[in-house]
């Protein structure tokens, strides 16, 4: 499979090129970004070309293409991507607005191309055995559930509204809501937020508590915020705890046993 990086703007732009060099009869074609400096330390670190324009790298005949830019630039990105015949990896969200996420959806569809985008904390192993053990019956049903992702602001064009879309609740939000429709098999219906600053001096939402509602009924919190210092001994955290009829479970993705 011959597969080609869009931008390595976002930093999970790196997890994606070790884990693909570690993949037999995988090869990444090339790296495109508009910031050469970036663009050709990477292509350098994973021993591939490096090409200034996105453009000149979906004209080598790709299999796939991961798309890693800025928010704002995934729309542009993927169309383009699917349109030169690659399925497309898009990081998350797929896009900063929920128009060019339909968008970029109809794209695909319309060039016949797979569009994904990657959820990690599915693999996490005590997120399966939490899953596993809900799945069992084990804590009767499922009538709440509370979540945190809190992390570091990542600066940079995350502090940018247009380019990123919004802040912690845009970028901190995706993961754990997954989670939350992966185990509960159903989908969210309502939702109620409180966003603010409260953290830096940006001006961008750093602070988010999300409530929702699904489908059945089952109720929901997520504190999605940029809330931990640049001291602070971890990037962040992703737990969860879900309240059953016949008892609880808390589960930290984050711990090591």
């Amino acid at each position: 499979m011959n597969v080609g990086i869009i931008s390595f703007a976002h930093g999970h732009a790196h997890a994606y090129a070790s884990s693909l060099v570690g993949i037999d009869d995988v090869t990444i074609v090339g790296i495109a970004d508009d910031n050469e400096e970036r663009g050709r330390e990477a292509a350098n670190q994973y021993k591939t070309t490096y090409y200034n324009s996105y453009k000149e790298l979906l004209n080598q005949g790709l299999d796939a293409v991961i798309v890693t830019s800025e928010n704002a630039r995934h729309k542009e990105h993927a169309i383009a991507a699917a349109q030169a015949g690659a399925a497309v990896l898009c990081e998350k969200p797929i896009a900063h607005t929920v128009q060019d996420a339909q968008e970029l959806i109809a794209a695909c569809d319309e060039a016949g191309v797979l569009l994904q985008t990657a959820f990690p904390v599915r693999f996490n192993e005590a997120i399966k055995r939490a899953k596993a053990r809900i799945d069992a019956g084990e804590f009767g049903d499922i009538i709440a559930v509370k979540g945190t992702n809190r992390g570091k602001n990542p600066g940079g064009w995350f502090n940018d509204k247009q380019l990123a879309g919004g802040g912690a609740v845009i970028d901190h939000t995706v993961h754990v809501v997954d989670i939350m429709r992966w185990v509960l098999k159903e989908e969210v219906q309502d939702v109620y937020a409180e966003i603010d600053q409260h953290f830096s001096t940006n001006d961008i939402d750093d602070a988010g508590v999300l409530s929702f509602t699904f489908e059945s009924g089952i109720f929901a919190t997520l504190d999605c915020s940029w809330s931990r210092n640049s001291n602070f001994p971890t990037w962040g955290d992703v737990t969860l705890e879900f309240i059953g009829t016949e008892g609880t479970l808390k589960v930290d993705a984050q711990r090591k046993s």
